[in-house]
């Protein structure tokens, strides 16, 4: 954890500390708490001090339980002090092993320089041999008068490079494995290396916790420092709590004569409160709560969820379901009566089904334009007749209200213009089912010839 993060989640929680303990300070304030006989101030400041340790205190352990690093840091400090220097010891072995090491390493560099010069010598002595291997060879060539002097000295010189072939091949081999001794020394160097490496950032960690803990500890100086000056006020609060006591005192009779009152008081409220009752179940009559659709295998539990959700927003502390029907479909809550506390609700189901198929016409009426005002009962009429054919159908009451302020004003823009005879039929938009608002509207039709339509005709002028 970083020092600014820590110092981010500090003044958290020094901003929650201050405002909780306002916001308890205020509510214990307005309730007039006493604790040991203080007063309902001191009780409220009191409240909050002990308000702001528990969050401090709850905060810091929870910090604890958090960051696991702080807390093995805080609770193991000791032990981690102790495996610093023994790691501090270790180190400084570390860095003579790898000063003797080095050495080892450049005495075995010499050595490989050694070999080196080695190798180019016999490297020399060989070219050396070969030339004078073709230099015989000539000579053979030249003095074949000489064959037995010449075959003697080919027989020493073949015994000489048989020598130096021996001989090349026992410093090769040397030469072989000093170079996997080299490797391996080298191999053991880039370890030592590595190990060096890894002691440096032991090395830095170790001093980087070495001052956060000088942090911490210059933290904790401080943090005592104010406990000892908040203890010198606490001992100067409790001289003046001493010296307000016979105050509280003189308040306490003072209280008990309004608790006398209010017990008054109180018997009067409880006679109202039997009045309010009764008004609650005059109420609870007929209350409307609203529709439910029920899907497949739905039914008491998504009920009972709803009308308890509307009832607590009535005001109500629960309700009772008098009936609980299956769906699919739609059930139309309502109140039946208050009974302790709770409100009866009984249901008015509707099974879903399709009603009227979209473009049929559930009402006509032909008559002859005048005002707008007869033109407005005209429509009205139709849309009663509307309403009739709803509720046949299975339909709510609470759907069946057509025609809405907006339709009756489109269906009088409709005539709005036109003379003589029309014939108007209310028109379903699109299938109407039972558990829906039906869509419906105004529309002109045509039709066959009747006592108030003169001629056949598909468009009305």
């Amino acid at each position: 954890m970083t020092f600014w993060a820590l110092l981010l989640l500090i003044l958290l929680l020094s901003a929650l500390v201050a405002y909780l303990g306002d916001k308890v300070a205020k509510w214990a304030g307005k309730r007039h708490y006493r604790l040991f006989g203080l007063r309902p101030r001191q009780t409220a400041t009191l409240i909050a001090v002990l308000t702001g340790v528990g969050i401090a205190l709850f905060s810091y352990l929870g910090f604890l339980l958090v960051f696991r690093e702080a807390r093995e840091v805080i609770l193991e400090a000791q032990a981690i002090r102790q495996e610093r220097d023994q790691l501090k010891g270790e180190r400084e072995a570390l860095l003579r092993a790898k000063e003797a090491l080095e050495a080892e390493a450049s005495q075995a560099l010499a050595q490989v320089n050694l070999l080196r010069q080695d190798r180019r010598e016999l490297a020399q002595a060989l070219e050396r041999a070969e030339a004078l291997r073709r230099r015989l060879e000539t000579e053979a060539q030249a003095l074949t008068a000489q064959v037995a002097e010449l075959t003697r000295q080919r027989a020493a010189l073949e015994a000489e490079r048989l020598a130096l072939s021996r001989l090349l091949r026992e410093r090769s081999g040397e030469l072989v494995r000093k170079a996997e001794e080299l490797k391996v020394l080298e191999g053991h160097l880039r370890e030592l290396q590595a190990m060096a490496r890894q002691a440096e950032a032991e090395k830095a960690r170790l001093l980087g916790e070495r001052e956060r803990l000088d942090r911490e500890l210059a933290q904790a100086r401080a943090r005592l420092e104010e406990a000892r000056r908040e203890r010198q006020a606490l001992f100067q609060e409790v001289e003046a709590l001493r010296v307000g006591l016979s105050q509280a005192r003189q308040d306490l009779r003072q209280a008990e004569e309004r608790v006398r009152s209010l017990l008054v008081q109180a018997e009067v409220l409880q006679g109202e409160r039997g009045q309010l009752s009764q008004s609650l179940v005059r109420l609870s009559q007929g209350l409307y709560l609203g529709e439910v659709r029920l899907g497949a295998e739905e039914g008491r539990a998504v009920l009972e969820k709803v009308a308890e959700r509307r009832a607590l927003l009535q005001g109500f502390r629960g309700v009772e379901l008098l009936n609980a029907p299956q769906g699919p479909g739609l059930a139309v809550l309502e109140g039946a009566g208050y009974q302790e506390g709770r409100l009866l609700v009984r249901a008015r189901f509707y099974p879903e089904r399709r009603a009227f198929p979209a473009g049929e016409v559930l009402a006509a009426r032909t008559f002859r334009l005048s005002t707008p005002a007869r033109n407005q009962e005209a429509l009205e009429g139709l849309g009663e007749a509307v309403r009739q054919r709803l509720l046949e159908a299975g339909f709510p009451p609470e759907y069946a209200t057509f025609p809405s302020p907006e339709e009756l004003a489109r269906g009088l823009s409709l005539l709005q213009g036109r003379r003589g005879v029309v014939r108007v039929g209310v028109v379903a938009a699109k299938d109407l089912w039972t558990t829906e608002r039906p869509l419906l509207s105004f529309q002109l039709l045509g039709g066959p010839p009747g006592p108030e339509v003169p001629l056949p005709s598909r468009q009305v002028p």
